[in-house]
C-alpha cells in the first residue's frame, strides 16, 4: 500500500523564524480577521509576539503554524512573530515566567497543563475564548477536559492522536492467519502465540509484549481496554485499584510469564542491533506494537514493509475497542505584557483553519477540533490514516489532574505498581491499591 495525503515537513532547523520589534496593543473592538473565525477584541497590534512552538522545521505542525502566522500578519500588518524553537520548553517557560520574561503565547504538553497552571504557570484565557466564541463542544470532550476546570481555561488545544495496533502483515500471511483484526483480546493473544518464535532464552522473534517501554500504550491503555478507569471526577480522586485495573495488570503478568518472564523478554530487547520496538517491528524481530499516529511517517518511509493496523483489542466483556490520546495547545504565560494580542496569536494557531491546515501536512497529527475532524480531506487519505481518525470518538486520556506527575511515577515507573507486578516483587492488587492512596494522599494535600 502507498502512502496518500500524508505530508512530510521539511528536514532544517532554525530558531528565528520569524522576526519584528516590540508588541504594542491599539485600540480594543470587535473585529474579524481572514480565516480567523469568530472576532476577539484586538482591533490593532503592532510590533512582535513572541512564539513558543513544539518544535522546529521537522515538527508535524510546523507547515501550519507557518500558514497561519503569514494570515495573522496578513490581519494585523504592524505585528511580526518571531517563532523560536525552544528546547526543554515547558521547563524553561517555568522559569521565564518567574524571571517575568515569559514569551507571548507559548505551547505546552497538554496532559500537564492543569499541573501547571496549580503552580501559576500560565493564567485563565475563558474570558477570551467567551468572547471569541470559542467552546468546549466543539472540542473532542477528552481533549478539553485537559484545559478547562472549575470553570477556568488554561490552553487552546491544536493536536492529538490516538493509538492502534501496528502489525507486520507478513507475518500474519506466513502464518497463514487472516489480516482481520481480533474481536477480543483472548483473539488477539492467541494471534500473537502462534506469530511468536523460539523459547525463553532462545527467541527469533516476539509475537507482542505487552507492558510499557515496548508500546506508546502503558497501564492506563490496559485498563480502558478492560472496562476500568482511572478517575473519579466528582469525588476527585483517582481510581488505580479498580477491579478491573488490577485485572489488567495481572494479565499482563500472566503474559510476561509465558515469555519466561520481564527479564527475558527485556533481554531479548536489549540484544536487538536497534532494541527501540518500532525498529524491532520494522526489523521483523517483533509482530506487533500499540503506537500513535506520530509514527505513521516513518512507518510509511518503510517501502518494502507490509504492514496494517488493528484497533486496540477490548477483553471479555467490553463491548467495544478503546484508545488513548495525548497532544498540546496553546497558553498564555502568566505575566504576558499584553494578554489580548496574545490571545488572539493563540487562536490563530489553534482555530478551525489552522487544523485544516495541519491535516493536511502534519504527517498523520489529528484535530481536536470536531468540524476539522469531519473535513471531506479524511476520505482521500491512506485508508490506514483515516482509521486512527476514526478512533477519536473512543479515547480516553490520563486524568486531568495536578497530580498526573506523581501518578505517572506511582503507575509504571522504576518503583511503580506495574514495574513490581511484571517482576514478581509485589502482587498487582497490593502495588495498586498503595499507589492509589499514595496519589489521593498528594490530591488531598494539594501537592503536584
Amino acid at each position: 500500500m502507498t502512502a496518500t495525503g500524508i505530508g512530510l515537513p521539511g528536514r532544517t532547523r532554525r530558531s528565528a523564524l520569524l522576526t519584528g520589534a516590540t508588541t504594542t496593543l491599539a485600540a480594543l473592538t470587535a473585529c474579524g480577521a481572514p480565516g480567523g473565525g469568530p472576532a476577539t477584541t484586538a482591533k490593532t497590534i503592532t510590533g512582535t509576539l513572541t512564539y513558543w512552538p513544539e518544535g522546529g522545521q521537522t515538527n508535524a505542525s510546523y507547515q501550519a503554524w507557518v500558514a497561519r502566522i503569514a494570515d495573522f500578519e496578513k490581519a494585523y500588518p504592524g505585528a511580526k512573530v518571531e517563532m523560536t524553537d525552544t528546547q526543554d520548553r515547558d521547563a524553561k517557560l517555568v522559569t521565564a515566567v518567574a524571571a517575568g520574561t515569559p514569551p507571548d503565547v507559548s505551547v505546552f504538553d497538554r496532559y500537564q497543563i492543569l499541573g501547571a497552571a496549580q503552580r501559576g504557570v500560565m493564567q485563565d484565557i475563558q474570558k477570551w475564548a467567551k468572547t471569541a466564541g470559542i467552546k468546549g463542544e466543539d472540542q473532542q470532550s477528552w481533549c478539553w477536559e485537559e484545559v478547562f476546570k472549575d470553570g477556568k481555561l488554561y490552553g487552546l488545544p491544536y493536536s492529538t492522536d490516538t493509538r492502534m495496533v501496528y502489525v507486520n502483515a507478513a507475518h500474519l500471511k506466513k502464518a497463514g492467519i487472516p489480516l482481520t483484526a481480533p474481536k477480543t483480546l483472548d483473539d488477539f493473544d492467541k494471534v500473537m502465540r502462534q506469530l511468536t518464535i523460539g523459547r525463553p532464552g532462545s527467541f527469533e522473534r516476539l509475537g507482542f509484549v505487552p507492558w510499557d517501554g515496548w508500546n506508546n500504550w502503558r497501564l492506563f491503555g490496559w485498563g480502558w481496554l478492560f472496562g476500568g478507569d482511572w478517575y473519579d471526577a466528582k469525588a476527585n480522586r483517582v481510581t488505580m485499584d479498580n477491579p478491573k485495573n488490577i485485572a489488567a495488570l495481572e494479565w499482563e503478568v500472566a503474559r510476561a510469564n509465558e515469555l519466561g518472564g520481564y527479564d527475558a523478554a527485556e533481554g531479548f530487547r536489549k540484544a536487538q542491533p536497534k532494541p527501540g520496538t518500532m525498529d524491532m517491528l520494522k526489523a521483523g524481530s517483533l509482530s506487533a506494537v500499540i503506537n500513535s499516529t506520530s509514527q505513521l511517517i516513518g512507518m510509511f518511509a518503510e517501502k518494502d514493509l507490509d504492514w496494517i493496523v488493528w484497533p486496540n483489542p477490548p477483553a471479555a466483556g467490553v463491548s467495544r475497542s478503546h484508545t488513548w490520546s495525548g497532544g498540546y495547545a496553546n497558553t498564555l504565560p502568566s505575566g504576558v505584557k499584553n494578554p489580548d494580542a496574545s490571545f488572539t496569536l493563540a487562536r490563530f494557531l489553534a482555530d478551525e483553519e489552522f487544523q485544516k491546515v495541519q491535516n493536511k501536512t502534519g504527517g498523520g497529527r489529528l484535530p481536536t477540533i470536531k468540524k476539522a475532524a469531519a473535513d471531506p480531506y479524511w476520505n482521500t487519505v491512506d485508508p490506514r490514516i483515516k482509521q486512527f481518525l476514526e478512533q477519536l470518538p473512543f479515547s480516553h486520556i490520563r486524568p486531568p489532574i495536578a497530580q498526573i506527575a506523581i501518578m505517572n511515577r506511582e503507575l509504571d515507573e522504576a518503583e511503580g505498581a506495574e514495574t513490581l507486578a511484571l517482576k514478581g516483587t509485589k502482587a498487582a492488587r497490593v502495588g495498586l491499591a498503595e499507589a492509589n492512596q499514595r496519589v489521593n494522599d498528594a490530591i488531598k494535600e494539594n501537592r503536584a
